[in-house]
């Protein structure tokens, strides 16, 4: 199944039934106990990925117009 660019399989075990693996490319590889917690992890780093962006371009905007003059910020 693909989620959001990433791929889940399910890789079952005698002790965790309903075990998935997500993958993207070859820097991604975890495992999680269930295809619903692994959804949620990949919506938590979609979150995290929006919020970074919006902090860059918040900077870069209200440098722009000369109301952040430090860099250090």
């Amino acid at each position: 199944m693909r989620y959001k660019g990433y791929k889940i399989e399910n890789t079952p075990t005698d002790k965790f039934t309903e075990m998935v693996t997500v993958i993207k490319g070859k820097t991604v590889n975890k495992k999680f106990i269930n295809q619903k917690k692994a959804m949620a992890w990949i919506e938590a780093v979609a979150a995290e990925s929006l919020i970074g962006r919006g902090a860059k371009k918040v900077k870069s905007e209200l440098s722009s117009i000369g109301i952040l003059t430090d860099t250090a910020w």
